[in-house]
């Protein structure tokens, strides 16, 4: 799999899908399933971060936790450049990629406070990239958010923790300071990784292993494990399935949320009402066109979608964010 070793095939795989969720050293659990010694395992995993295959090890910190919301700004853009520029220097751009969809040629996922500051990003956006038209895709409900590359069957495929709560509370209302999940967002590669986050949250190491599986069962922190840059590793075809449903949106992106091979299921609106017919968003990576189209078919066709369909990145215009 594009120039790695058995070794760290296996540890990504671990990593991914296995993570340790009840230790507070995942990484010496982790290197005794491989038959190897932490020390190894380590080193491997420092060699994949310099060379931007891992991107971290850690949680995803619901942008819902932390009092945000969030959009997927779609423009007709003159100037891509212009935009890819704009959104590098924005801290709350998460993703912004250039797709060949014929109506819309730059996707931005925008986060603020309140979604009149994202009506207002777009605006500036649109104003930026001379854009023809733009419409902004708000972010009801997501049902699933789970990104794995599955290393062996070549698609990507969610781990166990990949369901979303309707509603996520901030980390304040469970009694934890907001400090704890960020610094769970990325673990250093070390022994006992949770000792730094122990310490800047005023909790013992075991506290902290004790909390997140109730930060992951309320919601506040998601999709546990290895985070991976999976173009560097030969999953370059990234496919937006957008679906129109046939009935209940709701219905269809909880259906779409169940197939294993779906890594992100989003309900989504539009402003302005009506601009735009497909509510329900599903994103799968594979390393071959051909793998997310089959597995697109077999989405759409199981959730029970009127009708669907891909947009591929062409460029990632805010490429190595660590999200």
């Amino acid at each position: 799999m594009s120039g790695l070793t058995d070794l760290q095939v296996k540890a990504l795989m671990e990593l991914e899908y296995n993570f340790p969720l009840t230790s507070a050293d995942p990484y010496a659990d982790v290197a005794s399933s491989l038959g190897v010694d932490e020390g190894t395992l380590l080193q491997e995993l420092r060699l994949l971060r310099s060379r931007g295959v891992l991107k971290r090890v850690g949680f995803y910190y619901n942008f819902r936790s932390q009092g945000k919301d969030a959009a997927l700004v779609a423009l007709s853009a003159e100037d891509v450049d212009a935009v890819a520029k704009a959104t590098a220097v924005d801290p709350l751009v998460t993703h912004s990629y250039l797709r060949d969809d014929p109506d819309y040629n730059v996707w931005i996922v925008v986060k603020r406070d309140n979604m009149d500051e994202i009506i207002k990003a777009a605006e500036e956006l649109a104003r930026v990239g001379r854009a023809s038209r733009h419409v902004v895709l708000t972010s009801v409900r997501t049902y699933k958010l789970s990104v794995k590359y599955d290393l062996v069957r070549g698609v990507s495929r969610a781990g166990r923790y990949a369901v979303v709560p309707p509603r996520a509370p901030r980390p304040e209302a469970l009694g934890v300071s907001p400090k704890l999940p960020e610094a769970l967002r990325s673990l250093p590669l070390e022994p006992r990784p949770y000792s730094a986050a122990a310490k800047l949250s005023g909790l013992s190491e075991e506290e902290v292993v004790r909390l997140i599986p109730r930060l992951l069962e309320a919601g506040v922190l998601l999709d546990p494990g290895a985070a991976v840059d999976g173009e560097s590793i030969g999953f370059k075809e990234n496919g937006m399935v957008v679906m129109e449903p046939s009935g209940s949106p709701e219905e269809l992106c909880e259906a779409a949320a169940r197939s294993e091979y779906s890594t992100h299921v989003v309900l989504r609106s539009s402003i302005p009402e009506g601009a735009w017919r497909y509510p329900c968003y599903a994103m799968i990576h594979a390393v071959r066109r051909d793998l997310v189209e089959e597995v697109a078919r077999i989405i759409a066709r199981d959730a029970g979608a009127k009708s669907y369909r891909i947009i591929y990145s062409i460029r990632d215009l805010k490429p190595g964010v660590v999200r």
